[in-house]
């Protein structure tokens, strides 16, 4: 018997005589999922989330969203990217960034309030306005043209008010990059109960219309997200579609 079948013998012998079973984790969903509720309930205080910031700017983002952020836009490397939503600038301003460091891209942040103060950066353009606007649509349509482009939507997270931002913006998602849909761990998901239906029951009933678009769970790999099934990848019409389906199951039909 070779010393390593020995010991695992040994191990489990020694297991039954005390009538223990080896330690097993919590359920990584479940601990995580009471890890998200407990920093999201800290930043709604003022701490965590709401008190993030980049350069000196405040976004109000999970830090293991801003880091995946980062991988997809090395990985993809847009040339545009949109992002509904701007508030005070600081996400805006971490694409920049980003975009700095891979010598590509601009940013176009879109918000219904004009708002002082909001970081300036050469790679990023504010437009005020209604992110389902059919005007603003056709303007950043018309900016859209020919580039390689990326959408992020992060304003009015009432289901009613994603679900048009999803008809009207995915278009503009070109192939291979990613539609992002932010706050989908709303309305219980696992975090604010009370809020009611909001981007988690929108990307929902998306997908299942759809086969332009997969859920890329891949990008939920730290456990932690705000955005739970938010990571959309475009694909070609593949005749894949239903709620909650990855890329891999959809690679196995």
């Amino acid at each position: 018997m070779k010393i390593r079948q020995y010991l695992e013998l040994q191990y489990f012998l020694l297991l039954r005589l005390f009538a223990r079973r080896p330690a097993v984790a919590p359920s990584t969903g479940s601990l995580a999922d009471e890890f998200l509720k407990e920093y999201y309930s800290q930043g709604s205080g003022g701490g965590t989330w709401y008190d993030t910031r980049w350069l000196g700017a405040r976004v109000l983002k999970c830090p293991f969203d801003l880091w995946v952020y980062q991988e997809i836009l090395f990985e993809t490397q847009p040339s545009l990217i949109v992002e509904t939503g701007t508030f005070e600038g600081g996400g805006a301003l971490f694409l920049a960034s980003i975009c700095d460091l891979i010598g590509k891209g601009k940013v176009i942040t879109i918000d219904a309030k004009e708002r002082s103060g909001r970081p300036a950066h050469p790679r990023i353009t504010y437009w005020t306005g209604s992110s389902v606007d059919p005007a603003m649509v056709a303007r950043a349509r018309e900016r859209a043209a020919g580039e390689s482009v990326m959408v992020i939507l992060d304003s009015d997270h009432r289901k009613d008010h994603v679900s048009q931002e999803l008809a009207v913006w995915s278009p503009l998602v070109t192939e291979g990059n990613y539609l992002i849909v932010e706050d989908t761990s709303l309305n219980g998901h696992p975090v604010v109960p009370e809020h009611g239906p909001g981007p988690m029951e929108a990307v929902a009933e998306f997908v299942n219309r759809t086969t332009d678009f997969e859920v890329d769970r891949s990008r939920e790999k730290f456990l932690i997200s705000f955005n739970p099934r938010g990571y959309l990848r475009r694909v070609c019409g593949t005749g894949r579609s239903g709620f909650g389906r990855t890329e891999e199951e959809g690679k196995a039909s």
